[in-house]
């Protein structure tokens, strides 16, 4: 059977499998953002976003907009990969 898979010896003489880390490593991230302590919406972004990118990408979102209604937020909270809560 290994022969058919184009390979030569024994599966018992094979070596494993290397790891390879940035395979298995994401990066986005789903943060959950919330108007008031009420979840309104998900936001997807890169890992290493800053917070001034993850504030303006929130404040994008269609939810955020017709909450804010053209106005300005008294205080955008980000944290880092976790959460974005915005205060109006």
């Amino acid at each position: 059977m290994l022969s058919a898979l184009g390979n030569e010896g024994l599966v018992a003489q094979t070596p494993w499998p290397v790891f390879v880390a940035s395979l298995v490593e994401e990066n986005d991230v789903v943060m959950p953002v919330q108007v008031n302590g009420k979840k309104r919406g998900e936001l997807t972004i890169a890992r290493d976003a800053d917070q001034d990118a993850v504030r303006a990408a929130a404040l994008a979102l269609d939810a955020v907009k017709s909450i804010l209604a053209g106005g300005e937020p008294k205080k955008v909270i980000v944290v880092p990969q976790r959460i974005v809560n915005i205060v109006v």
